[in-house]
């Protein structure tokens, strides 16, 4: 019984001059990279939502510290934009 491979498991190769394609299973050295690759993504996606959200807690700090210091909500927005 032939077992049925994820797409991810293979490669596909297409011959632009001929349009010929072959579909293969990774070899050890490509499946290695791609799993290094996946890991890579995975890192620099986290890294963005980290990113964000120490970007969104800075924001509402210095809002929570310009209120603390008795402005406005209308002195507030005029500095940092609209909260």
């Amino acid at each position: 019984m032939q077992m049925e491979h994820d797409m991810t498991d293979t490669i596909l190769i297409v011959n632009a001059a001929t349009g010929e394609t072959i579909q293969r299973e990774r070899n050890v050295e490509e499946q290695a990279q791609f799993e290094l690759d996946q890991a890579a993504a995975a890192l620099a996606e986290q890294a963005a939502v980290d990113a964000e959200a120490v970007k969104v807690a800075a924001r509402e700090s210095a809002v929570a510290k310009l209120s603390a210091l008795g402005l406005n909500l209308s002195e507030v927005e005029a500095i940092v934009g609209s909260v």
